[in-house]
């Protein structure tokens, strides 16, 4: 199932029944203006991917001054924040994930997914990592709250039904 607008900002999300053995297993793929990542197929355990409901997928956090930034300085501060252990020599430092639209398999590939909110509409940012230390901004789109939230709630509705209702039916 396509979920959201794929030249702007979606999921395209399906369960493959042959891969499913004790899982839900199946493809989860998001779109950036018409770019899908990752670029190859892979399968995702769909079960897992609950975890897109923590942090900027449910609510994405309203900041006025991040959202204002350029690209690339929206990205290098979001990756500052989300990673401190490689701009800083304080070992404890702690990481901020209130920005990040994460699940496993994404990461797997090397990429993150950032989002923030002016209240109004919403930025979303993903970038690609060979090594923590080499990470660049690869896509960006800005969509607005309701069009995010319509989107998540879709997405909310489908893992109930489909994937929830699958493990438990």
């Amino acid at each position: 199932m396509l979920i959201g607008i794929p030249d702007r900002f979606a999921f395209l999300i399906e369960k493959v029944p042959e891969w499913c053995d004790g899982f839900v297993n199946g493809l989860l793929y998001v779109y950036v203006n018409g770019e899908m990542f990752p670029k190859k197929l892979y399968t995702t355990t769909l079960s897992d991917v609950w975890s897109l409901f923590d942090y900027a997928f449910t609510n994405p956090p309203k900041d006025e001054r991040l959202y204002a930034l350029p690209d690339d300085e929206l990205f290098a501060e979001l990756r500052r924040l989300r990673f401190p252990e490689y701009f800083t020599d304080d070992e404890d430092a702690d990481e901020d994930y209130r920005y990040d639209i994460e699940y496993y398999e994404i990461g797997d590939w090397g990429y993150d997914i950032f989002a923030v909110s002016n209240g109004e509409n919403v930025r979303v940012l993903i970038g690609h990592w060979e090594n923590r230390e080499s990470f660049e901004l690869v896509n960006s789109t800005r969509i607005t709250l309701s069009e995010f939230t319509k989107l998540r709630d879709e997405f909310s509705e489908y893992y109930k039904k489909e994937i929830q209702g699958e493990q438990h039916g």
